[in-house]
């Protein structure tokens, strides 16, 4: 068996912003793909904007 490696904290980020926005999606009936796509890309931009400094 291999050993898992520790994520990358943007990727750590990465994940934990996906699986909120699922978990919304999942609790709200109004919300729309396009809601949750809008509201993701707001979330990911301080991430791509630090990783494009670099």
């Amino acid at each position: 068996m291999t050993e898992k490696k520790p994520l990358r904290p943007e990727t750590e980020r990465f994940k934990q912003i996906l699986i909120e926005a699922y978990q919304r999606g999942e609790l709200s009936a109004n919300m729309t793909a396009k809601d949750m796509i809008r509201e993701l890309a707001h979330q990911l931009k301080p991430i791509f904007k630090r990783n494009n400094h670099k």
